[in-house]
């Protein structure tokens, strides 16, 4: 037992001491007050030596898991006493930083009692599974020996561990299980667990394409496939869907969170979609989206009722040292913000890894959060098959040499007890060998023309123009609070900013529109990102608040009865795990509009990894269509270099294939339509918008409501010509954003009739005949490109050959374009006003200069 500094306190000053706290707890001392408080909680009773043995059993309870013998690679020690076995043995549970009592409770009785937790698996059906697993590796080892295939030697009984939390969800009445994982063991776990046939598995690793129908894309390699499963466990069906992901450690943990809480909410709840994510040790504490993650399971609009975390300890990275990848004692330290259960289990016991189990998946059912089970086992081989570990590890790698794998342990132990026979373990044996064996024979004459795509609904040109009395009902409905509600006083012009004006609609109520005539429509709108509810710029208050009360009134689901229903959420301060969140939401529920928005578009590089690897990529590498938002405000208005740009040119620089729609939207009707083109379905790809700011409350960025009505929708491209002179066009300026806002009123101010501007609003896929139509019509004309970004970055460069190519193949006499913009800068935007004022004068002097001088040379 561990030494206690109450060990040389007699029983019988600690019984009155205890009696006197009864009495008056005044009358003891703090110390002695707090620590009777905690055994009161306890509901430890007074008594003769009670106290000090109470005493004993809290310690073992809160510090028991440091003498736990949880190193398969190191030798273990018979428990003295029955607390010792419960905490300090090949189980291990930590709960001293769990601030409810109830919770501290409820996790003593598990450990304890039992209480709440199902009779112990079979180990006959334990073994069965790890011997499978065994074999399959062998099985790989010997037939791809130069193969990448981050195999599960040495932490084979990660199956079982899996496959019990599986069963008991099953058996529970949970329906759906979304699993997240890291390369580890991963084909094991399809092959074994979720029932991947193996030869198709063995056709993969070979390098088979994985998806037969779709050869033109790239795909990926077999570790990083995901799967769809229907199971049935122990005679309960469960649905298991495991996400691909990408070699990013843990980006696919928010996809996770994100595609669970979107079939919770299309199922009605939490307790039937259990989300499960598998990590590695190193990871798990070294990646910063991990504490995102924890950090979303408790706000309401990100919460998914408790996630149950695997972590495979291998007790070293890549070749790196536990004391060199981390600072606390544990890999499982981020999980003590969230008064998480968390428990450690040696990996070579597989009856304690399966109570593991069952206790990480009961108390997320019955507690609503997160458990973490930190299963400690080692690395047979390298990081990969190939990796020489003995490089780096050379002491560490003797040892492991020398341990017999789990499987032959357990089977040892088991005949010793009496449990099976030498005859059944090479039963077992035989028959995983023989299944996996011929799943290797069938590959060879595997074939297979499936498409990794889920069904689609058909492309067209289906109408987002919106009758004039929907959206003057949904107009009415939003300028209106509900009666009797006090609000600030400054709202009630909000409010009326709202109708629809004879002068035109404004950038916010165009949105507000799109999201009400898509509500009525019974599509349902999720809205998320930070401070989103009222508008980083105070332009949305999709939440009125009463200033007496508190209460808040949502107008947008309190337009109809049979509405679709509306959220907004303000999301934590990040990025990365939000936007990885709304993303797997986008997955699962793909006729919802789902919208992400950066507070600025700068900030997005903060879920940089999600954008590259996801949002752009998914659809090529695993078929993963999505119809996501991003809304990116973006334009130089004199806010200093992290709240100008959303950086643009890197969008344009992964666009290929049609992955993506990038548009620069620069009027409210367009931006309106573009919003139910996205969740009507008439394209199956993120939707990247370069959001404004300046032009959310512009006085000339209005559209008329003619602009919103049948027959209306979204145009890539806007021609401005002069009006009474379009034949004489000599100039053509080019350009994306709000900036065409600036060039017209300079062009007004100068009466300069030879000069056309052409707003882009899609860049990509590029309208390429919309832009020749309009080149065509003035065949002599000189053509800019002009942006207020830096040269290095906006549109330009992505653009300047792609419109020269467009302009010669127009029959332009001058197809190549002249830049007017900023110079090339390593920031996005200068932090002074008055500069960035003088820099966009002179953009359009430079713009209006460049017209002049060609009219003259022509």
């Amino acid at each position: 037992m561990p030494s206690s500094p109450l060990s040389g306190i007699s029983y019988s000053y600690l019984a009155a001491m205890q009696r006197a706290f009864e009495a008056d707890p005044a009358s003891v001392e703090p110390g002695w007050r707090i620590l009777f408080q905690v055994l009161a909680e306890a509901e430890v009773s007074a008594g003769e030596g009670t106290v000090a043995r109470a005493l004993a059993a809290t310690e073992w309870r809160e510090r028991g898991h440091l003498q736990a013998q949880l190193d398969p690679l190191a030798p273990r020690t018979l428990p003295a006493e029955p607390l010792q076995a419960l905490y300090a043995g090949t189980l291990a549970v930590e709960s001293a930083h769990i601030d409810d009592a109830a919770r501290r409770a409820w996790l003593r009785d598990a450990v304890e009692e039992g209480t709440g937790l199902p009779l112990p698996a079979d180990p006959r059906a334990l073994l069965a599974e790890l011997i499978a697993a065994e074999e399959f590796e062998a099985l790989l080892g010997r037939k791809f020996p130069t193969k990448k295939r981050f195999g599960a030697e040495g932490a084979e009984a990660v199956l079982p561990l899996l496959r019990r939390v599986l069963a008991r969800a099953a058996a529970e009445g949970v329906s759906r299980a979304v699993i997240g994982t890291m390369h580890r063991g991963r084909l094991s776990l399809m092959a074994n667990v979720l029932g991947r046939a193996l030869a198709r598995l063995v056709a993969e690793v070979k390098g088979a394409h994985p998806f037969p129908a779709d050869p033109s894309r790239p795909g990926d390699v077999p570790y990083h496939l995901g799967q769809e499963a229907e199971l049935v466990l122990d005679g309960h069906p469960i649905t298991v869907t495991l996400l691909a992901n990408p070699s990013h450690l843990e980006a696919v943990d928010p996809l996770v969170l994100g595609r669970a809480r979107a079939a919770q909410d299309a199922a009605g709840g939490p307790g039937t979609v259990l989300p499960i994510i598998i990590h590695t040790d190193a990871a798990v504490v070294g990646q910063g989206v991990v504490a995102e993650c924890i950090q979303l399971g408790g706000p309401a609009g990100y919460s998914v009722g408790g996630t149950v975390h695997l972590i495979i300890n291998n007790q070293i990275g890549f070749t790196t040292e536990p004391q060199e990848a981390r600072t606390s004692r544990y890999c499982t330290g981020p999980w003590k913000a969230v008064d998480s259960a968390i428990l450690h289990v040696n990996g070579d016991d597989p009856v304690a890894v399966a109570r593991a189990a069952d206790i990480a998946f009961a108390w997320r059912q019955s507690q609503g959060c997160d458990a973490v089970v930190d299963l400690v086992c080692y690395r047979r081989n390298g990081h990969n098959e190939i990796d020489e570990p003995g490089f780096t590890q050379p002491r560490l790698y003797a040892r492991i040499a020398e341990q017999v794998p789990v499987a032959r342990a357990f089977a040892a132990r088991l005949m010793a007890d009496g449990v099976v026979t030498e005859a059944e373990v090479a039963a077992l044996a035989e028959a995983a060998r023989a299944r996996f064996q011929a799943g290797y024979q069938e590959a060879a004459g595997y074939r297979s023309n499936a498409s990794g795509y889920p069904p689609r609904p058909p492309r067209g040109a289906a109408e987002t123009g919106v009758a004039a009395p929907m959206l003057e009902e949904i107009a009415a409905a939003l300028t209106a609070a509900p009666e009797g509600m006090q609000l600030h006083p400054r709202m009630g012009r909000v409010l009326r900013q709202r109708a629809l004006e004879p002068a035109g609609i404004s950038w916010p109520s165009a949105e507000a529109l799109a999201f009400g005539s898509l509500l009525r429509q019974g599509v349902p709108v999720r809205l998320s990102g930070q401070d989103v509810v009222r508008g980083a710029f105070s332009h949305r208050h999709f939440a009125l608040a009463d200033t007496a009360s508190g209460a808040r009134h949502v107008g947008l689901n309190a337009l109809a009865p049979d509405q679709a229903l509306f959220q907004a959420f303000n999301s934590p301060l990040s990025e990365y795990a939000v936007l990885g969140f709304e993303y797997g939401y986008s997955l699962e529920r793909p006729e919802a509009l789902v919208i992400w928005e950066a507070q600025f578009g700068d900030f997005a590089n903060g879920a940089q990894i999600i954008i590259d690897q996801f949002i752009a990529a998914a659809e090529a590498k695993w078929c993963d269509p999505s119809r996501l938002v991003l809304l990116l405000p973006h334009g130089l208005e004199g806010q200093g270099p992290e709240h100008s740009s959303a950086r643009l040119e890197r969008y344009l620089q992964l666009a290929a294939g049609e992955n993506l729609r990038i548009v620069h939207p620069s009027t409210p009707a367009n931006y309106f339509h573009l919003l139910r083109e996205q969740a009507l379905g008439h394209h199956d790809r993120p939707l990247v918008v370069m959001s404004p700011k300046k032009l959310l409350r512009l006085p000339e960025a209005l559209s008329p409501l003619a602009d919103f009505l049948p027959g209306t929708g979204f145009s890539p491209l806007i021609a401005l010509v002069p009006e009474g002179a379009p034949n004489a066009v000599e100039i053509v300026l080019l350009c994306s954003g709000k900036i065409p806002y600036e060039l017209e009123a300079m062009r007004a101010a100068r009466k300069a009739a030879e000069v056309a501007i052409l707003r882009l609003e899609q860049l990509y896929p590029l309208p390429a005949a919309e832009i020749a139509a309009q080149l065509r019509r003035w065949p002599r004309a000189r053509l800019l490109w002009v942006q207020e970004e830096p040269e290095n970055m906006g549109a330009w460069r992505w653009l300047d050959r792609q419109l020269e190519t467009i302009a010669t193949e127009a029959g332009c006499l001058h197809p190549r374009l002249a830049y007017v913009g900023r110079p090339a800068s390593p920031s996005p935007a200068g932090s002074f006003h008055g500069a960035h004022d003088e820099d966009q004068n002179a953009i359009l002097e430079q713009a209006f200069a460049a017209t002049l001088a060609g009219s003259r040379a022509a």
